[in-house]
């Protein structure tokens, strides 16, 4: 996956002040979700998982979306 000119913000601050900018922002689960669909093994819920046990907070909502868009839904 090739990402030009690519910054990764996950905090609210700087996201705000990217998009203040005129910048494109993607976050961490934005990131992988296209990663997997250019192909890439991975699992979304096993990469959620990880980032939760990491303490990295995701809300219901963002997780559900990212299983149902990556095809992992029950």
């Amino acid at each position: 996956m090739h990402l030009t000119g690519c910054s990764r913000i996950d905090e609210a601050v700087g996201r705000r002040i990217a998009r203040l900018s005129g910048l494109s922002v993607t976050g961490s689960i934005g990131i992988l979700l296209r990663a997997k669909r250019e192909g890439y093994p991975l699992s979304i819920r096993t990469a959620i998982q990880k980032m939760l046990n990491h303490n990295i907070r995701l809300s219901q909502t963002v997780i559900d979306f990212a299983v149902k868009e990556a095809g992992e839904g029950s």
